[in-house]
């Protein structure tokens, strides 16, 4: 069938039509065809589409390049180096039917193109050997709770097509479940004390992120407009021995006026003093 891989690139070039960089409020989004299973690129494109505006909405200032969507077998996995023609490349392992899984890998990877492929993204540090990278990942898995509840809650209203509102409950059970998983401590300050320094070492782990992520949410379900600090996130000296108060200082100065004090209270969580 023709007609998904006609429907990705008419839309796509619908937006180019109208902006050549497009904003993260109104992400470009295209996909490429191939390895999604029983699940068409039209329906991909429109899921791709939905999890990013939960979170783009919020970033009404932040600039984007447009953002191809692949399938991969191994990992999600958002690309340091854009294309030669500046396409920021994103893959996916979810394929099938399986919307709650794409949703969480979708919105996780959405938040890396914040944090390193965002307005003057060739100024950002996007290379591995960051201390705080931990933080970056921790709001990575962050944003995918946080679409999954938002998705939740606007797709028994209204959803990209009206078979699509069943999902709604779906979003909702895999989020509680990924919530349940993070099992956060009694005392997340000895906790974080104890815990800090192997995130430093490996960035990754995802039983801890997802702890830090548990913390964070309700911050940013409070004060959405905290997305779009994270396009600041990584725009400082490029320190690999950088404690975790001074490079939270270093973000803040880089934040414009109004986004500082939400990074004022990420730093309240770690219980960090500038």
């Amino acid at each position: 069938m023709k007609m998904p891989r006609l429907f990705a690139l008419c839309t796509l070039a619908r937006f180019l039509a109208v902006s050549p960089v497009a904003s993260a409020a109104v992400p470009v989004i295209a996909v490429q065809d191939g390895g999604w299973g029983n699940v068409s690129v039209r329906e991909i494109h429109a899921l791709a589409a939905a999890t990013a505006t939960e979170i783009a909405r919020h970033c009404p200032k932040t600039r984007l390049g447009t953002i191809i969507v692949h399938h991969r077998d191994d990992h999600p996995q958002t690309a340091w180096v854009r294309t030669a023609d500046g396409k920021i490349i994103v893959g996916i392992e979810a394929r099938d039917r399986q919307c709650a899984q794409f949703v969480f890998q979708f919105a996780h990877e959405f938040c890396h193109v914040l944090a390193t492929q965002s307005n003057d993204w060739q100024r950002m540090w996007r290379e591995d050997g960051k201390p705080n990278l931990w933080l970056e990942e921790s709001f990575a898995e962050a944003a995918s709770l946080f679409a999954l509840r938002t998705m939740a809650r606007s797709w028994q209203r209204s959803a990209p097509f009206r078979a699509w509102r069943s999902y709604a409950p779906e979003f909702a059970a895999y989020g509680e479940e990924r919530m349940r998983a993070a099992s956060a401590p009694a005392d997340f300050a000895r906790w974080f004390r104890q815990n800090e320094p192997a995130m430093r070492r490996n960035a990754t782990l995802r039983a801890s992120n997802s702890i830090v992520a548990a913390r964070l949410l309700p911050l940013l379900e409070a004060e959405p407009c905290g997305w779009e600090s994270l396009t600041f996130m990584n725009l400082g000296a490029h320190d690999r021995r950088m404690p975790l108060a001074a490079f939270l200082a270093e973000w803040r100065q880089n934040c414009p006026a109004a986004l500082r004090p939400f990074v004022g209270k990420v730093a309240e969580v770690f219980a960090v003093a500038f």
